[in-house]
């Protein structure tokens, strides 16, 4: 088995999607301290306006006290955070999209639901994204499993345990801090550590001068069919150990 493990993000880049592709299963990783400077409530889209920039997008979450674990942490239900994210995919209708009111109407079906965790809400746009384009998704959730944390004494191993809970063949995960592996580790465990890394290959971007990489899967999906999609997911990356991902960085 491929096994991968992950904070779930807000409707991440392609990136993260091509490791769900590759991977045989994911585990929402829950367990840890909620960081409200990381994706799992934000993302990006094209700007309306700076022809070369982007927008960011964002779910509001209530206050919640220092170390509160990402399974915690609750939405805002006072905002009105879904008609805003509604009115910035305008900016798709007004550059032609060719997918606009699909993926409209795929984002909407999936932000206003009833959702209390932001945990509930992004495994909903992981799960719904996947289906849409054809990824086949079974997941679990970190917070579900009965893990020994007292084998856990660096970040790298939550990996590491969970691979060898789910008696995993190959754990995959995306560049992004690869340094906290020990390779040595895994592959004396019998699980072979890889990275993908998205080549985020340019795509039109409707009359944009300049191809912006690495927004939002909404981006992605509005402006591309998807036969092209899945050509993205299946060949546009790379698989790399720690000693190829290191020198390609």
């Amino acid at each position: 088995m491929k096994l991968s493990v992950m904070q779930p993000y807000f409707f991440p880049y392609m990136g993260y999607f091509q490791l769900l592709n590759h991977s045989d299963h994911l585990v929402v990783f829950d367990v840890v301290q909620y960081n409200k400077k990381s994706w799992m409530n934000r993302n990006r889209l094209i700007h309306p306006r700076d022809v070369n920039g982007f927008q960011y997008t964002s779910v509001p979450v209530q206050k919640h006290s220092k170390g509160t674990l990402i399974q915690d942490i609750q939405i805002d239900q006072e905002s009105n955070w879904q008609t805003r994210l509604m009115g910035q995919l305008t900016v798709y209708k007004k550059l032609n999209a060719p997918n606009y009111l699909v993926i409209k109407e795929l984002v909407e079906e999936i932000i206003f639901q009833k959702h209390v965790t932001l945990n509930q809400l992004l495994v909903k746009c992981l799960a719904e994204t996947c289906k849409y384009i054809g990824i086949n998704l079974e997941y679990e959730f970190a917070s579900n499993l009965k893990l020994e944390k007292s084998a856990i004494k660096q970040p790298g191993d939550w990996a590491l345990e969970i691979s060898k809970l789910k008696e995993a063949q190959e754990y995959i995960n995306l560049p992004s801090g690869y340094e906290i592996f020990d390779e040595k580790r895994f592959l004396n465990s019998g699980v072979r550590l890889k990275f993908i890394k998205s080549h985020l290959s340019p795509y039109p971007q409707s009359r944009r001068e300049e191809f912006n990489a690495g927004l939002s899967i909404i981006d992605v999906l509005m402006f591309n069919n998807l036969s092209h999609v899945k050509n993205i997911l299946e060949t546009d990356y790379a698989i790399h150990n720690q000693k190829s991902l290191k020198s390609e960085l």
